[in-house]
């Protein structure tokens, strides 16, 4: 029994694997892009303001999106850690440029005061960073051990980006 179960397990695994290679060699013809960085869906290339986007931009599937993860995010805030707040606002962040420590504890909010029901995010793919905020939501995640640097950010829902919903975190 277990090695029926092996095989089929095997027979499954290779089924996705094929199904993910023919899927990304399908992609990359329909976008005209072979970049070995990844389809103009996923890179933001090429698309311009309006167009549908199927990806959610470059490294949304890193370690720790959805605010947790190895390091840097904590699913949680850090209770007594310093906050930094970023407001969303008409395709921009308030802050443009997002100061956080290097090396320390730091809660980092973000706030979505809009009554229109837009959703939007903070994502910080070379940090791990992904906090979502609803309309009229507030989220914080607690944040450790983030690495000296400058990290693009941006707003991860389909047109936000292109739209001007991008930023700089800037860690010191």
């Amino acid at each position: 029994m277990a090695r029926m179960i092996a095989g089929w397990t095997a027979l499954a695994s290779g089924l996705l694997l094929a199904a993910a290679i023919t899927g990304s060699a399908l992609i990359a013809g329909v976008t005209g892009n072979a970049n070995p960085t990844g389809p103009s869906w996923m890179t933001g290339t090429g698309m311009g303001p309006g167009m549908m986007r199927f990806g959610t931009g470059p490294g949304a599937m890193g370690p720790g999106m959805m605010g947790f993860g190895t390091s840097g995010p904590a699913a949680t805030p850090i209770p007594g850690a310093a906050e930094v707040r970023v407001e969303t606002a008409n395709f921009s962040f308030t802050p443009n440029e997002i100061r956080l420590p290097a090396n320390a504890e730091v809660n980092l909010t973000l706030v979505n005061p809009s009554t229109t029901g837009t959703p939007h995010d903070l994502t910080v793919p070379a940090l791990g960073i992904h906090i979502v905020a609803g309309a009229g939501e507030t989220k914080t995640v607690g944040l450790r051990g983030l690495a000296a640097g400058r990290y693009d950010a941006y707003c991860s829902v389909p047109g936000h980006a292109e739209q001007g919903m991008r930023a700089t975190v800037v860690v010191q």
